[in-house]
């Protein structure tokens, strides 16, 4: 009788641990797929004094309460809250996909800044590249942190469920942005030692570590020492992705359109010369080529958008001016994309500090005279 008793007891104790709803924090998460999460965040004191009996898992959440779940999760004051949300945003609207993972992503540093996706191919058909939670969704994606139904299409203006935003927010406030540079990797790949500012720093590589270059992801045997790279890892030291962003003026403009434009022009001097002509070039032979042929070829160069001077250098095999022209051309690009004064741009390229700062007072003192704040603080001033 004790015997069976005993096997009884034992059967009890096997059962109550196995059982999904035994130790649940709420009623109706038993059977949810975001069960684990939602246990964690409730574990960690994020949930408390919100939900009571019943979390809601598949209903959805409104801005006010999302706002402090996010502040708990990542441990924010209030000066780094208010710079994540839009005070004039309603706290009764409810939170979308779009604003789940945008959140998160700003959080973690996922930005323009560390991750260029220009030659990534869109993942979800409805999300494309000017979508606000384009990059975030994206990374988030790579990275293998998204509900796993999600796979086709992200329905960004979706309102979120109570489930998706435990599931994110418990997945990604545990991890850690870094930004450094390799100082040293380990012989068999699994390890790599960091330098951030002053401090070195040791991270695990593991076989789900992704890396991402240049529209493309790989595995750990890209990575070299002496890259400088963004990384995203968990408590365990573990690096999730990694991130090569690109420096300089290459950040700001296509660099392959350059290079096409380059590629074009050999093309074109192979249609209109012969391969003797081509190795009279290559040698900067003027004298085997006629005055017809270096005509033409000059003349369909230019007609390519190159200029005549550009032409001559090529032509020339004048390198050094290659160089300088292509330095003057992405200097030039960026000024247009940063709207500021090229002069502003070749001063920073050249490090010629000095000029740099006589520079950027004019262009504040320019801003300064024609803003609208100035006109309105000055209105008898024309």
């Amino acid at each position: 009788m004790r015997k069976l008793l005993f096997l009884a007891l034992i059967a009890v104790l096997v059962f109550v641990q196995v059982s999904p709803g035994a130790f649940a924090a709420y009623d109706d998460i038993a059977t949810n797929w975001a069960r684990k999460s939602i246990l964690a965040l409730e574990e960690r004191g994020i949930l408390e004094g919100i939900f009571s009996e019943e979390y809601g898992p598949h209903q959805p959440l409104d801005r006010a309460t999302f706002r402090v779940l996010v502040q708990r999760a990542f441990e924010l004051d209030e000066d780094a809250l208010s710079r994540v949300f839009n005070n004039e945003d309603a706290d009764d609207a409810l939170v979308t996909r779009s604003e789940l993972v945008t959140t998160a992503a700003e959080l973690l540093g996922i930005t323009e800044a560390n991750f260029s996706l220009a030659k990534w191919y869109p993942t979800f058909e409805d999300l494309p590249e000017d979508n606000d939670a384009y990059l975030a969704a994206e990374v988030f994606n790579m990275m293998g942190i998204l509900p796993t139904y999600i796979f086709n299409r992200f329905e960004p203006d979706r309102p979120a469920t109570r489930a998706e935003i435990a599931h994110l927010l418990s997945q990604t406030s545990t991890l850690q942005p870094l930004l450094g540079e390799i100082s040293e990797l380990a012989e068999e790949m699994d390890q790599v030692m960091i330098q951030v500012d002053e401090e070195l720093r040791a991270l695990t590589l593991t076989s789900d570590t992704r890396v991402y270059q240049g529209g493309a992801v790989g595995g750990v045997e890209q990575l070299q020492a002496g890259e400088r790279i963004f990384a995203v890892y968990n408590d365990d030291g573990e690096i999730l992705v990694i991130s090569k962003p690109q420096r300089g003026l290459a950040a700001l403009v296509d660099t392959e359109v350059l290079m096409n434009r380059l590629g074009a022009a050999a093309e074109a001097a192979a249609e209109v010369l012969t391969p003797e002509q081509v190795t009279a070039l290559l040698n900067g032979d003027w004298q085997t080529l006629s005055d017809e042929v270096r005509y033409e070829l000059h003349h369909r160069l230019v007609d390519l958008g190159v200029s005549p001077w550009e032409v001559d250098a090529l032509l020339a095999q004048d390198w050094a001016t290659v160089q300088e022209i292509i330095k003057d051309r992405l200097a030039a690009e960026a000024a247009d994309y940063l709207d500021v004064s090229p002069d502003l741009v070749f001063a920073a390229v050249n490090r010629n500090w000095q000029s740099l700062l006589e520079y950027l007072q004019v262009e504040l003192a320019q801003r300064l005279l024609t803003s609208s704040w100035l006109k309105e603080a000055s209105p008898g001033v024309n």
